[in-house]
């Protein structure tokens, strides 16, 4: 991700000053009062989760805030655009799971994953396939890791340990991570021609819960095959039955000695898979101020949806603070305080006759965005086209812009070679540091956009330890940091509208990530610094309380070089090697520090 940090002349900041000093002698409706007004209001609903009745609470607000401002409903009689999304999954009435023909007792000693296949079963046998991995053949014959060597599951239900091997070398799990998730067993199972997969844990491995949570993720279709999670208790005795030792049978598997796969006689295994989809709606927020051409529009968007009580598995909540409400002060009421400021500048400008659009600028104020964009997406998918570009010059977002220190990061500058040149410009009378990434596949609503061939631009103020938590609130806001931000928003997006020249789009070579986050379990609490300028390592803007970073000595300012032997030049090297750590086992990171270069040790935890 390249950045490139913009430095400010002395006339150019000579002029920033007096444009600013002669805006000081007039109340702004950009303010600091506006924005505490609205940070108070939004933050008030009750964690705003798309579908709730506080996300239709905060959805009923930004309305009567566009009718008060005297924004146009965007090609509607209402300013809101429901649209049905899949919540989550729920248990249905008819789930069951017999071993010989006495049933267990659901969510005690069994659970159906979210993505199992549904209807009844019939009784099968069981074998039990170590970790139920299969890697690739390699370069030779025989140097892949493959759990079901020697052994027939065809038509049988396959028993399988989740995670991977816990004692094998940083390399070895680095090769075998990508396909230890539970899809990629289901599958590998499935390939193997099982009747069904049940996940358990080993008797050695250390969790927080035995049952796997039923977490919706962004996948909503069946498989066509039972899985189900069960207790170790469950299936000791199966193996006990056989004179199995499986602590024994574990060590060595964890050891990377192979130990071939067995049937689990007389165990017969029935089920009975009922989940049952739970559909709800969400509500995009939409008005735009009317140009005076036809020319493509350029158009806002902020997210104002959260996590509510934290019922998302991207909560980062602590044990202490399960069911709280997350208020999302930075996430994002900022970024919808500032949207609605922008707009109300930029349609009293229009009123009072000191400003004539050329374009349309629409006002998006996007739901449903911290469960996979989906208000945002189904937005740019209801033109049914592939290119929007030609019905909107350009998508500027505001995400977390709340917490702003040393400089405002602009997203998505490599969508755009125009960007740069138009950021330098318009932040003249603003005077902000700002740092620019060029990366354009962004997590938030922009990349809705940019996928459609449509430039972006994404204000950011940087991550911090209460994101996604309970702790977001407004007492942590920096309100100067937000009117900073939306005035370099609203000026950006005020000259956009007020030129026929295009923003010419740019695609992006989309960088991959090594591996997958598919078998990571292991947790740091690092909290990258993605504000920060070009560097080798990885800069940290600190540590969350309690983690194993911050119990190592983990500061604000430490750049990460090296992680358990491995060197780390990027955020993905980052990634790569933490997917491949050992839940409690000690490793060592180098880090820079204030040019002096130590080694601390940490102790990954577990996050699952």
């Amino acid at each position: 991700m390249k950045r490139t940090h913009i430095r400010w002349t002395l006339p150019i900041l000579l002029i920033a000053s007096l444009l600013t000093n002669a805006q000081a002698k007039r109340p702004s409706i950009i303010s600091v009062d506006k924005a505490k007004t609205y940070e108070q209001k939004l933050t008030g609903f009750g964690g705003r989760l798309t579908g709730s009745e506080s996300e239709q609470e905060a959805a009923a607000f930004i309305d009567a805030q566009m009718k008060r401002i005297g924004l146009q409903p965007w090609h509607s009689q209402s300013y809101q655009h429901p649209f049905e999304f899949t919540a989550g999954t729920n248990l249905g009435k008819n789930n069951k799971f017999s071993v010989n023909g006495q049933q267990l007792e659901l969510n005690k000693d069994y659970r159906p994953l979210v993505f199992s296949g549904l209807g009844d079963f019939v009784a099968g046998n069981v074998v039990f396939a170590g970790y139920g991995i299969t890697e690739p053949e390699g370069e030779k014959m025989g140097e892949n890791y493959d759990s079901y060597m020697h052994l027939d599951v065809k038509d049988k239900w396959v028993l399988v340990m989740r995670f991977m091997p816990e004692d094998i070398s940083t390399e070895q799990r680095i090769k075998i991570n990508q396909f230890s998730s539970e899809r990629n067993k289901v599958l590998n199972a499935r390939q193997h021609g099982a009747k069904g997969v049940i996940f358990v844990h080993g008797p050695n491995t250390v969790v927080k819960k035995q049952l796997i949570p039923l977490t919706f993720d962004a996948s909503t279709a069946h498989g066509s095959m039972p899985v189900v999670s069960i207790t170790t208790k469950v299936a000791q005795p199966w193996f006990k039955k056989m004179d199995k030792d499986w602590q024994t049978i574990q060590k060595k598997l964890d050891a990377g000695k192979f130990v071939m796969g067995f049937d689990l006689k007389d165990v017969s295994i029935s089920a009975s898979v009922d989940l049952k989809q739970d559909k709800k709606m969400g509500h995009n927020v939409i008005g735009y101020i009317k140009g005076t051409t036809d020319l493509p529009a350029v158009i806002l968007g902020a997210h104002y949806d959260h996590l509510g009580h934290g019922e998302s598995s991207t909560s980062l909540a602590r044990d202490d603070e399960m069911g709280f409400v997350h208020p999302g002060a930075d996430d994002n009421a900022s970024g919808v305080s500032g949207q609605l400021m922008i707009a109300e500048y930029l349609n009293k400008l229009k009123n009072k006759g000191k400003f004539t659009p050329k374009r349309d600028i629409i006002f998006a104020f996007w739901s449903g965005e911290e469960l996979g964009l989906l208000g945002s997406n189904h937005f740019v998918k209801s033109f049914n086209k592939k290119d929007l570009s030609k019905i909107f010059v350009a998508n500027l977002n505001m995400d977390m812009i709340g917490r702003l220190r040393d400089a405002l990061v602009m997203q998505g500058t490599g969508s755009s070679k125009q960007w740069n040149a138009i950021i330098e410009q318009r932040n003249a009378p603003v005077g902000l540091n700002i740092t620019l990434q060029e990366d354009a596949y962004l997590p938030t609503d922009a990349m809705s956009f940019y996928l459609y061939n449509v430039p972006v631009l994404s204000a950011f103020t940087g991550s911090h330890s209460e994101y996604h938590s309970p702790r977001d609130t407004t007492d942590l806001i920096n309100y100067q940091g937000i009117v900073k931000t939306s005035k370099l928003v609203a000026l950006i997006a005020r000259g956009i509208a007020n030129s026929d020249e295009p923003i010419v789009y740019q695609k992006q070579q989309r960088k991959k990530e090594k591996g997958t986050r598919g078998g990571m379990r292991a947790y740091l609490g690092t909290i990258p610094d993605y504000a920060s300028e070009d560097g080798k390592g990885v800069l940290l803007s600190g540590a969350t309380k309690g983690s194993p970073a911050e119990i190592a000595g983990i500061q604000s300012g430490d750049r990460i070089i090296e992680l358990a032997g491995t060197k780390i030049e990027n955020i993905y090297d980052f990634t790569y090697v933490l997917q491949a750590l050992k839940v409690g086992k000690t490793v060592k990171a180098k880090v820079n520090r204030d040019g002096k270069e130590i080694v601390l040790e940490m102790t990954p935890s577990s996050r699952q």
